[in-house]
């Protein structure tokens, strides 16, 4: 998009917002990045014949560096918020306590911060005397815990109240107007008193009652084994595992405390404009679980879990179970050994995974699908994989029709750096050009199976190429889906990828290499599935592939260089054994008969 007028320095209005009613439509418009054009409304912005401003992250380069800047950041000021915290509420907790607790709202904040704040630095020192309009101060929300901030960097809304937040740190000011910020439907709602919700709770805490006498257990939370698994494992030990399960119910949190929020604006986070945007915004954003609710959240952890343990495992209560993680970081405080597992098909593969880095930053010991790793605080070991144990292969049959096309969602506000916003929009352009390569007959056996029900646009914008496309939704298990059909299809770098490759599952990959850049030890392997047809670098090459090999999978999938191929993949990405079930039951064994671990000095800092 480009507007001669909006070319020159003059009055322009500086759109920063997806929401219309925040556009000055009356003089020539700029628009701060991608995130402003809604798929759904471009008869309404298109013809604004608006300028797109460059973004400064507008290579994987950039991306690399603002990623590292951010990280070096969080690893200034995490120690420091940690002091700050241990203040207010009296504690004396050390820095890894607080890597576990606070770690994962401030991995998220800062990326969001930094991107938006060099977003409108970049916007301002081209159009020094725009004009653009603010959200209203009365308007804003204190988010209450990770999840709920999580959810809000995806709402236009909240998007707004940090740049507005930002701009006034700057000293810019802008005219306002309120705006209602949306939580999302799912987070909030109470848990429900009915029978499904009251059993796997009640268990938990006879676990946890039981548990506390035989201290020497490992306690499981989240670990993606099945539960009939789970319930093997806590009778193939004799007790030693024990699974705990159910949405536990949240702490009541309090109003936020802006008398407390203010005082602590005055510390010094570092000189440079943007450290002083943080200081001056940080503690007005942190999330209440960690400020007003600390303390009924820890109350919450205290009575849901065990007080003893020889070891807590998990695989994603890292994030945003608050009252899990208040538990961990005070048990590994005492000694009990954390352990992680792997949760995702690209962890060990991509060069920058930011989720991969804080988890194996935060464990004694973290247990992936097949890859190593040696450059972090936990023992990492590879092992079959937790996700996949009990599955059997599926393997190739003509008989068998349909193709189950799994796409996923960019969001189109950053997140987290690497992952750029380009990213985010290359991909919705390679969905269309796919489609479009499909034959015919190709496209009345696909099935698209969207990221979350919710996900409208991206289902706009293939259904437009490929008219009565069958839409699959969540209701249909990913597992019974993945065996009803001849071929499957992914264009992401995720976890259903692995799941279909681990099952042995005809498969064809596509994605762009530059917005998924590999680690070297792990390209090889990713060479495989390239040098084999199952992986692409276009969706045009994807396309084709799928035409020809739709009609006789069985030929294409079972070569024997093929399936050679996927076993080694599998084998480092996607490891599973017929006695698994035996292999985690010895490995627990092992740890629980094991001397008391020591806290490790050179690993954790104190």
């Amino acid at each position: 998009m480009s507007n001669t007028q909006a070319d020159g320095k003059g009055k322009v209005f500086l759109a920063t917002t997806a929401l219309e009613e925040f556009w000055d439509t009356t003089k020539p418009i700029v628009f701060l990045g991608e995130w402003c054009f809604l798929y759904g409304r471009r008869s309404f912005w298109e013809p604004l014949n608006g300028r797109l401003l460059q973004s400064p992250f507008d290579s994987s380069e950039a991306g690399r560096a603002a990623y590292h800047y951010v990280n070096g950041i969080y690893e200034q000021i995490l120690p420091l918020l940690g002091d700050v915290l241990n203040t207010i509420h009296g504690t004396h907790h050390g820095q890894r306590y607080w890597r576990i607790v606070l770690g994962p709202w401030l991995l998220f904040y800062l990326p969001v911060c930094y991107d938006r704040y060099s977003h409108l630095k970049r916007a301002l020192r081209e159009y020094p005397d725009c004009t653009t309009t603010c959200l209203s101060e009365n308007s804003f929300v204190v988010p209450s815990d990770t999840l709920d901030f999580y959810y809000l960097t995806y709402e236009d809304s909240f998007n707004l109240q940090i740049y507005t937040k930002i701009l006034a740190a700057i000293g810019k000011t802008f005219p306002c107007k309120g705006a209602q910020i949306a939580r999302s439907p799912a987070y909030g709602k109470p848990i429900g008193n009915s029978w499904r919700r009251r059993v796997p709770v009640h268990l938990a805490k006879i676990c946890a009652v039981v548990g506390a006498k035989a201290f020497q257990s490992i306690f499981l939370r989240a670990s993606l084994f099945p539960k009939y698994l789970e319930l093997q494992l806590l009778a193939r030990t004799a007790g030693k595992v024990f699974p705990i399960w159910g949405q536990l119910p949240k702490s009541a949190l309090l109003e936020v405390d802006r008398d407390i929020r203010k005082n602590l604006q005055d510390i010094r986070i570092g000189d440079g404009e943007f450290e002083q945007c943080l200081a001056a915004m940080l503690f007005l954003d942190m999330p209440k679980c960690f400020i007003e609710g600390y303390k009924s959240v820890g109350s919450e952890a205290e009575k849901q879990y065990p007080r003893k343990s020889r070891a807590i495992f998990s695989a994603n209560s890292w994030y945003f179970d608050e009252t899990f993680k208040q538990w961990a970081a005070a048990s590994a405080e005492q000694g009990v050994l954390l352990i992680g597992t792997t949760h995702g098909g690209n962890y060990g593969g991509i060069a920058i995974m930011p989720s991969e880095n804080h988890e194996t930053a935060i464990v004694d010991r973290y247990y992936s699908w097949g890859w190593e790793r040696t450059d972090c605080a936990a023992e990492v070991i590879p092992f079959p994989a937790t996700k996949l144990v009990g599955r059997k292969k599926i393997g190739a049959s003509n008989l068998k029709r349909g193709i189950l096309w799994v796409i996923t969602e960019f969001p189109r506000y950053l997140i987290q750096f690497p992952t750029l916003p380009k990213h985010s929009t290359e991909y919705t352009l390679w969905q269309p050009r796919f489609a479009k390569t499909l034959l015919r007959k190709i496209t009345r056996a696909v099935r698209l199976r969207p990221h979350r029900d919710g996900d409208q646009e991206m289902v706009q914008r293939i259904t437009e190429c490929i008219p009565g496309l069958t839409i699959e939704t969540w209701d249909v298990p990913f597992q019974e889906s993945l065996a009803n059909c001849r071929l499957y299809v992914c264009d992401h770098l995720s976890t259903t990828f692995a799941e279909a490759l681990a099952a042995n599952k005809p498969t064809i990959l596509f994605w762009n290499p530059q917005a998924n850049e590999l680690r070297p030890e792990a390209q090889p392997y990713y060479d495989l599935l390239r040098k084999s047809g199952i992986l692409f670098d276009t969706p045009e090459s994807a396309g084709v592939a799928v035409n020809q090999i739709y009609d006789d999978v069985e030929t294409w999938w079972n070569d024997s260089e093929l399936q050679d191929a996927i076993e080694k993949f599998c084998d480092r990405f996607a490891r599973n054994s017929p006695d698994a079930i035996e292999l985690w039951v010895a490995e627990f064994k092992r740890i629980v008969t094991a001397a008391t671990p020591q806290k490790r000095a050179n690993r954790f800092t104190a």
